[in-house]
């Protein structure tokens, strides 16, 4: 701004037009750089939460196998007891991430589990409906303190509150369809299923496999134990998020990411397909041999470029989406769905790393 003086009168000259534009521009263009560079800063603090909580998860499996002499159970079928006079039945148990609750500051939510009842009664409503913040992962952000109801999705008819997790533990390379003895022991992560009865703690004679950690005979450091499954990324829209579920499938995440539940694409996943895999694909493979849906049993987040995953050694690496995988469409299937590989095909280095006993060799460099 310029000042004259003509004899005893002041002339204030303003900015032209032109600079303040200039002004603007140059403005614009600093908050254009900055953006993302703050963007990057508050990605990283997320993710370095992200694998706090893994960690903590980790830590938390290896202070229950020390307590209780194996890993936590994958998928179980647990009593259910239909309180409206109808008949009683087996239907999905507690799964891993409610076995640890009390390792992870979480005995009192832990003790008010009633243990004689399955998760979807309504005497253990206050439990289910609790949201845990280390099963939420900052990314993951459509989820953090999320509660919806599901209309009479009890066993006994109750209507249910519903919580999530970003997290779930990798029961190996496939999640069967079919629950059946063939594909069971087929299993070969950490938390393979259980077929038939069983409890929080281990089954002294299950009729499937609970993992201790000498059976981890790759190596701890060459074994996923739990992996990054974000719910928000296959939301339909974000208005989805706040709408209700009512048991016909009109809410995001109805039939997946309950963190009390067991089956796949709840507290359970596999390898079976690459980490992040694209929504159109999502939409297409689904097929019988899939144990729920596809997003729900496979390992993502929102996390460029990759996915988070704990180790059995304690530590947590991010597995990028570019990880050597096998080609899945290739994949056919048996009877009983265990998955077959075409003649000369072997699976990927990202399929290797779930199985506990394959007898793989993996270097460090491969991931």
């Amino acid at each position: 701004m310029q000042r004259k003086v003509y004899g005893r009168a002041l002339v204030v000259r303003g900015f032209t037009l032109i600079e303040l534009l200039v002004v603007i521009a140059i403005i614009a263009v600093l908050i254009a750089l900055l953006l993302p560079a703050v963007q990057s800063a508050r990605e990283a603090a997320r993710r370095a939460q992200c694998v706090n909580n893994l960690k903590q998860l980790g830590l938390a499996a290896h202070n229950y196998e020390s307590a209780n002499g194996s890993f936590p159970m994958g998928k179980n079928n647990q009593l259910y007891i239909d309180f409206g006079g109808g008949a009683q039945g087996y239907h999905d148990g507690w799964g891993m991430l409610a076995g640890v609750l009390q390792f992870t500051e979480q005995s009192p939510l832990y003790n008010a589990i009633n243990q004689g009842l399955g998760c979807y009664q309504i005497r253990n409503s206050t439990v289910i409906g609790t949201g845990i913040t280390i099963f939420w992962c900052p990314s993951d952000g459509d989820i953090l303190n999320l509660r919806l109801y599901e209309a009479q999705a009890g066993w006994d008819g109750a209507t249910l509150p519903i919580t999530y997790s970003s997290y779930a533990g990798v029961m190996g390379t496939f999640c069967p369809g079919t629950t059946n003895q063939q594909s069971i022991t087929a299993e070969n992560g950490i938390f393979p299923e259980i077929n038939g009865p069983s409890w929080l703690q281990p089954n002294p004679k299950p009729s499937g496999n609970v993992v201790r950690i000498s059976g981890i005979t790759d190596g701890t450091s060459n074994t996923f134990l739990f992996g990054e499954r974000a719910q928000s990324k296959y939301a339909k829209v974000a208005s989805d998020l706040k709408t209700p579920c009512n048991g016909t499938g009109n809410c995001p995440f109805e039939g997946s990411g309950w963190w009390a539940d067991s089956d796949y694409g709840d507290s359970s996943m596999c390898t079976k397909y690459p980490p992040n895999i694209k929504k159109p694909d999502v939409q297409v493979i689904a097929g019988p041999c899939d144990g729920g849906s596809v997003s729900g049993m496979t390992a993502s987040s929102n996390h460029p470029g990759g996915a988070n995953f704990a180790f059995a050694d304690g530590s947590v690496r991010f597995i990028k989406d570019s990880i050597n995988s096998w080609n899945y469409v290739a994949l056919t299937y048996d009877a009983n769905c265990v998955p077959v590989l075409p003649v000369g095909t072997q699976q990927g280095v990202y399929q290797a790393l779930s199985t506990r006993a394959g007898g793989e060799v993996i270097s460090s460099d491969q991931y």
